[in-house]
C-alpha cells in the first residue's frame, strides 16, 4: 500500500520560548516525506532548518498579530489545503482572527477551561472544513490525535514548554495512505531536557 510519513509540528516559538529548534525534532522527523507546520513560528528561520530535512509547508499563527516580531512571517498562508494520496488535509492555526483568538485566552485563562480547548477548537474546525479527510492545527500546546465524525483532527501540541498549564512539549507523525490517515504524538520532554544540559 503507498502513504506518506509526514511530521507535522505547531507553536515551536524560537526564539521567543526556545533558543533553537531542539535537535530531537529532526531526530524524530529523519526520513519523513514532507513535514508540516501549524503556525506560530515565530522567526521563519525555523522552516530553513526543517527544509534541510524534508520539503516543509506552513501556516501563519496568531502570534505575530500581538507581538510583530521584526522577522515575523505574516507572510504564511492562513490555511494550506493538500491532496496527498488521495485524502483532503487541511493545516490551519485554527485562530483566523483576533476576536476568537481573545475569546479562547478568555476560555483557557480566565475561566480555567484550558483543557477544553481543543473542543472548541475542533467544533469551530468541524464546521469550516467539513469536507476535510484530516486537519491539522495548532494554538492550544495541547498535543492530541482524535478521530471526529470521520475527520481525524491532529494538534502536535507546542515544541516549546508550557509550564503555566503543565503541559508537555511534543510533535506528531501523520501517516497517509490510499484508503485513509492515522497520526501518533510523539513527546519530547526527555528529550528537550536532554538537548539542554551540558
Amino acid at each position: 500500500m503507498q502513504s506518506l510519513r509526514i511530521g507535522v509540528l505547531a507553536d515551536t516559538h524560537v526564539p521567543h520560548r526556545l533558543p533553537y529548534l531542539p535537535p530531537l525534532v529532526g531526530r524524530i522527523f529523519t526520513g519523513v516525506d514532507l513535514i508540516l507546520h501549524a503556525g506560530d513560528l515565530d522567526e521563519p528561520d525555523v522552516l530553513a532548518e526543517l527544509g534541510s530535512i524534508a520539503p516543509t509547508l506552513a501556516v501563519r499563527g496568531n502570534w505575530h498579530l500581538r507581538h510583530q516580531p521584526t522577522r515575523s512571517s505574516p507572510h504564511l498562508p492562513a490555511i494550506v489545503h493538500l491532496h496527498l494520496l488521495g485524502q483532503h488535509v487541511v493545516v490551519t492555526h485554527g485562530v483566523w482572527n483576533l476576536a476568537y483568538g481573545a475569546f479562547l485566552e478568555f476560555q483557557a485563562r480566565v475561566l480555567g477551561h484550558h483543557e477544553r480547548l481543543n473542543d472548541l477548537m475542533i467544533r469551530s474546525l468541524q464546521r469550516r472544513f467539513p469536507e476535510a479527510d484530516v486537519v491539522i492545527f495548532g494554538h492550544s500546546h495541547r498535543a492530541e490525535a482524535r478521530w471526529v465524525n470521520g475527520t481525524l483532527f491532529v494538534n502536535p501540541g507546542a515544541v516549546c514548554e508550557t509550564p503555566d498549564f503543565e503541559l508537555r512539549p511534543a510533535v506528531a507523525l501523520l501517516t497517509v495512505h490510499t484508503s485513509g490517515a492515522e497520526a501518533e504524538i510523539v513527546y519530547l520532554d526527555e528529550g528537550i531536557a536532554h538537548d539542554f544540559t551540558g
